[in-house]
């Protein structure tokens, strides 16, 4: 399957389920970067795994997203 035709399934799921906002298979290279750092994954076997350049400025800025959720002082705290 090519990128292109991975985006156009992507896309149309999205439309299927009524989920707003621009989706493509860039979507799930990210989603699953998030997810794996969210339950604690390691940062280089994410990388590897997804096949990041080590020291991946976009991959770190995946992992900021996590630390801000996870980190912020809203959680835990019933709100």
């Amino acid at each position: 399957m090519t990128a292109e035709a991975a985006a156009e399934v992507i896309e149309r799921l999205a439309d299927d389920a009524d989920l707003a906002g621009d989706w493509s298979g860039h979507s799930l290279r990210r989603g699953f970067a998030t997810a794996a750092r969210a339950v604690g994954h390691d940062p280089l076997e994410i990388a590897r795994a997804g096949a990041w350049a080590d020291g991946s400025r976009a991959l770190n800025r995946y992992f900021e997203d996590v630390n801000r959720v996870t980190n912020s002082p809203l959680v835990g705290i019933g709100l």
